[in-house]
């Protein structure tokens, strides 16, 4: 299953067994490619980030505050956002901002 996500803990992962992960930076474009040929759930916890996230990718990210524990098969999108801290109630990225995706995997 692929997940999004707007943060990373080491909470997401087996607590039985050692995990290697393989972090890979990518482009917003491949980002929204991942999220339209895949089947995904999202895991933004934050109504703001998620509005912010989906107007970046052209797409819903609904908000979804869960527990995430990724199964081996497991895929997590970062969108990480990179900026100075947003005011409440904001849904679009300020000029001097950005969101940097990474895709997560575990070996």
């Amino acid at each position: 299953m692929l997940y999004i996500a707007n943060a990373f803990s080491l909470n997401m992962l087996p607590t039985h067994r050692a995990t290697s992960l393989f972090i890979n930076p990518i482009d917003k474009d491949a980002a929204r490619d991942l999220l339209k040929k895949n089947d995904w759930k999202s895991m933004v916890g934050h109504p703001d980030i998620a509005a912010i996230i989906g107007a970046d990718l052209d797409t819903n990210v609904p908000v979804n505050r869960a527990t995430l524990k990724l199964d081996y098969n497991d895929s997590l999108l970062i969108a990480q956002y990179i900026g100075p801290r947003l005011a409440p109630g904001t849904t679009k990225l300020p000029d001097d901002a950005k969101i940097q995706y990474f895709l997560i995997t575990q070996m």
